[in-house]
This record gives C-alpha cells, structure tokens and sequence, in this order.
C-alpha cells in the first residue's frame, strides 16, 4: 500500500474496525488463537468459494453460497475445537460465529468485479492470514496487560503481577485499537516527512 494512497490505508482501518467484535472478545492469548484461526478459516473459506464460483451464478448467488460456506467452517471450527479442549469449546463456541459476521469475511464473500481482482485473490487469503495474527496478538497482549504474564491454558488461575487490569475487559480492546491507530498515524506521518 502507497503512503500517499487514502483509500487503501481507509480500507485498512475498515476492515480492523470490523474486526472489533473479535478484538473485544479476544482477551486472552486461547481466546485469541481460538478466534484468529477460525477467522483465517472461515475467512479462506469465504474468499475461495467467491473466487472459484463461476460468474453467471452473479452477485446475488456468490454471496449467499460463500456465506453459507463460511458458516460451515465456522461450524466446523467449533467441531475441531470442541474434540481439542471442551473447557475452552464452552467458552468460545458462541463468539466463533461472530467472524461470519466481519467486515473482512463479508467483503471476501463478494464476487470478483474484474480479472485483475482474481489475479490478486492470493492476496486477500493472506490479508486474512495477517487479519487472524491481528487478533492472536491483540488476546497475548491483552492477558500481558491484564495479568502480568501470559499462559496458553485457559483455566489459569489468578496472576500475581497485574499491570492494567482494565486491559481485560472490552474497554481494553478500544484502548489497544487506539494506541495501534495513533502509533501507526504516527509512523505514517514520520514516513511522509522523510519523503520530503
């Protein structure tokens, strides 16, 4: 993406803004691996569907077949989930289906307008793949905050260092997506000024 290009770094911030309800949700490193490999599942569903559909099926059709497939490997996520680690399947299974419903997801599941927009499919798979570390990170740094230390198991008890408690909870979220969007409009702006 060009520095100078607005409607990409806009497009960018669309789609992490669509990915909050996962961030709000993603507060502890298995939350947020839980989430982060069912979006890059349901979203590498949703892009392959929309690409491999053939045109005549039209606009209409693709979204609603890349749709319903992406809510089968949601569903699917929960399955594999559920064999893994029940405890963990009782506590994620309902925010699974909420990456359905991201902006991501849904503008992956539309039809590609033109060729050069199916020559670059290959790039919005891995546009998932950097959205669902997104949401890895924003759960490990979010338990770093909240609780000192970071642990893969989820039914760990209570930490003896807390830093920012608030980190935990759904203002936690906001906070981390307005230090990420600060930081990066500051990088941007020390980019444009070395460009001069």
């Amino acid at each position: 993406m060009a520095i100078d290009d607005k409607g990409g770094a806009r497009e960018a911030w669309t789609a992490i803004a669509g990915l909050a309800p996962l961030l709000v949700f993603s507060n502890s490193l298995s939350s947020g691996l839980v989430l982060g490999v069912a979006f890059l599942v349901v979203h590498s569903t949703a892009a392959a569907l929309s690409l491999l559909l053939p045109l005549r099926f039209g606009p209409a059709r693709v979204l609603g077949i890349s749709l319903f497939g992406a809510a089968v490997a949601a569903s699917l996520s929960a399955t594999v989930l559920r064999l893994i680690d029940p405890f963990l399947f009782e506590t994620a299974y309902s925010r699974l289906f909420l990456t359905v419903c991201t902006v991501p997801v849904l503008r992956a599941c539309l039809l590609p307008e033109s060729v050069a927009e199916r020559e670059r499919s290959i790039e919005n798979i891995l546009r998932g793949l950097g959205y669902s570390v997104v949401v890895i990170l924003a759960g490990a740094v979010r338990e770093f905050l909240a609780a000192g230390s970071i642990s893969v198991n989820s039914a760990s008890g209570p930490a003896s260092a807390s830093l920012l408690p608030i980190a935990a909870q759904p203002a936690g979220a906001f906070i981390l997506i307005g230090l990420a969007a600060a930081a990066f409009k500051a990088a941007m702006a020390a980019a444009k000024g070395s460009e001069r």
